[in-house]
C-alpha cells in the first residue's frame, strides 16, 4: 500500500543520520477518505494517488468512481496533462474545467480549503512558482531559490513549506499583496524550525483550522495546528512514552461541532480530547493497548450520535465508547475504509480487494 510505502520513507528519514525532513504535501498524508452528503455516503480510495470510490453508507454499494486528484471540501480536482477537471464527489459529476495556460512542467500539488481553486508548482533550480487556477483566472506567487512545497491556500492567504537542513518553516505568501511574508509562522515561545515528519491531516469542520499530525525520531508525536483565518501557527503536544511504533498508530477525527479535535492511538492506548479554540488538550482517557499493526497510521470515524468511535490500523479496528465510562473491544478485520452506517446499526468496512462488508455495533 502507498500508505506503508510513505511510512517506510518516513523512517529512513528519522534514522539520527538522517540530514533533514521533509513535511507532507496533501497528496502524501491527505486522508483516504471523505464522509459526504451528511454522512450518507463516503468516498474513499486505497491511497492519496489512487482513484476514489463512492459508497452509499445506506447500503454499502458503490455509487460512482472519479479519477485521482486533490480533494477539497466534497471536490475533487484531477489533472490530465494541460487539462484541470472539476468533480463533485456528491454527484460524480464534472462541474468545470481549465486549460492551464503557463509555460513549463506545472503539476497539481494543492486546492483551496473551498475546492473552487487548484494549486499547481513548477519547481525550477533557480525558483518555483505557485500558479493558483480557478476555472476563470490564474495568480501566480514566484519564490526564490530553495526548497518550496505547498500546504493550504484560503482566500488570498497561501500557505507554503520552506524545507531547510534540520527541518522546515511554515512560510505566508500573501496572494493579494504578492508578498512572502518576512517570518516564519509559530506560536509564542515556540521554535519556528519544525523537524520530524508529517503522518497525517485532518482540517476542522468550518475549513478554518488543519490539523497535521508530526512524529519525530524518538517517538515524540504533536499536532500542528494552523488557522487559515488568522494565518497563525501553534504546536500541540502528544502523550506517550517515546514507542516510534505505538506513536504512528495515532489517528484524527475532528468533532463535527468544531470544537473538538480527537486524537486517538491504539498503540498507545489512549483518547486525547483537544479543546481546538484554547489549542489545549482538555481531558485524556487511557485503557492497556494490545496487538496493534505499527505499520499503518490510524483511520478513525466518529459515529452519527457521537457515541462511538471506530478507529482501524489495517489490520485490526477498534470500537471505542467514553460514557458512562470508557469502553474498548477490537476485532482482526483488514480495513481500508471505514464508515457508519446513517442508522449507526453497521460500521461499513472497505477490506481486501477494495470489498466492502460490514460490522455490527454490540
Amino acid at each position: 500500500m502507498a500508505r506503508l510505502a510513505l511510512l517506510l520513507v518516513a523512517v529512513a528519514l528519522l534514522l539520527p543520520a538522517a540530514a533533514r525532513s521533509d513535511a507532507c504535501s496533501p497528496l502524501d498524508c491527505a486522508p483516504s477518505q471523505f464522509p459526504l452528503a451528511h454522512g450518507t455516503m463516503l468516498a474513499v480510495r486505497k491511497s492519496t494517488t489512487a482513484p476514489l470510490r463512492v459508497i452509499d453508507l445506506r447500503t454499502g454499494a458503490t455509487r460512482w468512481q472519479l479519477p485521482s486528484g486533490i480533494v477539497e471540501h466534497g471536490t475533487l480536482v484531477h489533472q490530465q496533462g494541460s487539462l484541470l477537471s472539476w468533480f463533485s464527489l456528491t454527484t460524480g459529476a464534472r462541474i468545470g474545467s481549465a486549460v492551464l495556460q503557463s509555460r513549463g512542467a506545472f503539476e497539481l500539488v494543492g486546492a483551496s480549503q473551498d475546492g473552487s481553486q487548484a494549486v499547481l508548482e513548477n519547481a525550477q533550480m533557480r525558483s518555483t512558482v505557485f500558479d493558483v487556477v480557478s476555472r476563470g483566472s490564474v495568480r501566480a506567487a514566484t519564490l526564490g531559490p530553495g526548497h518550496w512545497s505547498f500546504d493550504a491556500l484560503r482566500g488570498s492567504k497561501l500557505f507554503l513549506i520552506q524545507t531547510v537542513r534540520f527541518g522546515y518553516y511554515v512560510r505566508l505568501f500573501d496572494l493579494a499583496a504578492n508578498r512572502l511574508e518576512t517570518k516564519p509562522l509559530k506560536g509564542p515561545g515556540e521554535n519556528a524550525l519544525i523537524s520530524g515528519v508529517a503522518f497525517a491531516r485532518a482540517a476542522s469542520p468550518d475549513g478554518r483550522y488543519l490539523f497535521t499530525l508530526y512524529i519525530d525520531g524518538s517517538g515524540g508525536a504533536m499536532i500542528h495546528r494552523l488557522d487559515l483565518v488568522d494565518g497563525k501557527a501553534l504546536c500541540i503536544g502528544l502523550p506517550g512514552d517515546g514507542n516510534f511504533g505505538a506513536a504512528t498508530t495515532w489517528a484524527l477525527v475532528p468533532d463535527p461541532d468544531g470544537r473538538t479535535l480527537w486524537a486517538i492511538s491504539p498503540g498507545y492506548g489512549k483518547v486525547v480530547a483537544i479543546d481546538v479554540a484554547a489549542h489545549r488538550i482538555r481531558r485524556t482517557w487511557s485503557w492497556t493497548p494490545g496487538i496493534f499493526n505499527e505499520n499503518a497510521p490510524g483511520t478513525g470515524v466518529l459515529s452519527p450520535d457521537g457515541s462511538h468511535f471506530a478507529v482501524g490500523d489495517s489490520q485490526n479496528i477498534w470500537f471505542i465508547s467514553l460514557e458512562p465510562t470508557l469502553d474498548v473491544h477490537s476485532v482482526q478485520r483488514l480495513n481500508e475504509g471505514l464508515g457508519w452506517a446513517p442508522d449507526q446499526s453497521r460500521l461499513w468496512v472497505v477490506g481486501e480487494r477494495s470489498r466492502v462488508s460490514s460490522l455490527a455495533l454490540r
